[in-house]
């Protein structure tokens, strides 16, 4: 699974209530999750803040509101604003993976598998395979699930679909459970149809991880140097894979090192905790402070428990030879 769960799969209405503020901050998140525009939830969070009843309806309100929680990591918050939200808009495709992913991000998997079965009828069906399969690669069934999402993907062609992020995102999907099975090259091959189309942030984290993992530092930095040069807001992840490229390929070179550093500065200074993943990653891979990288990859797993999550908190558990405690994850090919 990509480890962010802002990519808005398909642009299905919320209840709009056709106000200009209710547009703005759709507009705003469904635009959120691409390169440049991380500072859309700040100002969504904002408008919100300062709308009336008038402005918005409470329906609006609540959608908008998860997402946002969902964004900054506050993930019990945005669960109990979408259980109440689909108390009346019970068939919404959007809050119902939303909280699926909220629900597998907090480990309770029986329950994310749940709202992704209340999709069938009213989603795609690869949208709803796509939403179940992952359920159960992040239960533990990550070979079974990754080779049932590769059939049914095989067999259901998505390139003729009018919904090109649906097919993005269950692109994204299956390449991620590649990576986690350890077969590089096939997730590499799974997201190379999409690396000129408009993609989130988590595609080209996810994308830059597989580059860097096949020791192919270059092609991460030709690619994303422009993208992020290009973007008004420059997004930390996307900072941090140039970083671990240049220090790669220029040792002596450190523009984007030194990027990366006052922003990780940054967000220590302020105890940004919904930035701990790519914080231990910095320790380990640019500082080589296992401590450190520890430190911060247990502040990521008291908030999300997803494949990602384990395994960087393995990653760092091993670098100090610390024994696992964690033994949840179990299923039939783990």
């Amino acid at each position: 699974m990509p480890h962010s769960s802002e990519f808005v799969v398909a642009k299905w209405p919320v209840q709009t209530s056709g106000l200009n503020v209710s547009n703005q901050i759709q507009n705003l998140l469904n635009n959120a999750s691409y390169p440049g525009n991380s500072a859309n939830y700040s100002i969504a969070a904002s408008l919100l803040k300062q709308s009336s009843t008038e402005d918005l309806l409470v329906l609006d309100r609540l959608y908008y509101e998860a997402v946002i929680n969902q964004h900054y990591h506050r993930f019990e918050e945005s669960k109990e604003l979408l259980l109440t939200f689909l108390k009346t808009q019970a068939k919404n495709p959007n809050a119902l993976l939303l909280l699926s992913n909220m629900y597998s991000v907090l480990g309770e998997h029986q329950l994310a598998e749940k709202m992704c079965i209340r999709l069938i009828s009213i989603a795609p069906q690869a949208f709803v395979a796509t939403c179940v399969l992952n359920v159960r690669a992040q239960e533990g069934y990550l070979k079974s699930s990754l080779e049932q999402l590769s059939t049914f993907l095989k067999n259901n062609d998505l390139s003729a679909e009018s919904n090109e992020g649906l097919a993005i995102w269950s692109a994204e999907t299956l390449a991620s459970l590649a990576r986690a099975n350890g077969e590089l090259k096939r997730a590499q091959q799974i997201l190379a149809p999409y690396i000129d189309k408009k993609v989130p942030v988590s595609f080209w984290v996810l994308w830059s991880d597989i580059q860097l993992e096949l020791e192919d530092p270059e092609r991460v930095m030709n690619r994303l140097k422009s993208l992020v040069k290009s973007s008004q807001n420059q997004d930390d992840a996307l900072i941090l894979r140039l970083a671990l490229a240049e220090q790669r390929l220029v040792p002596l070179r450190s523009v984007w090192l030194e990027k990366v550093r006052a922003r990780i500065d940054l967000r220590e200074s302020r105890n940004d905790t919904e930035h701990a993943f790519d914080i231990a990653l910095y320790y380990y891979f640019i500082e080589r402070k296992y401590e450190k990288a520890h430190s911060w990859a247990l502040i990521n797993w008291d908030q999300a428990k997803l494949l990602d999550d384990k395994n960087l908190l393995k990653m760092t558990q091993d670098a100090l030879q610390i024994p696992p405690a964690d033994k949840q994850f179990m299923g039939d090919d783990k």
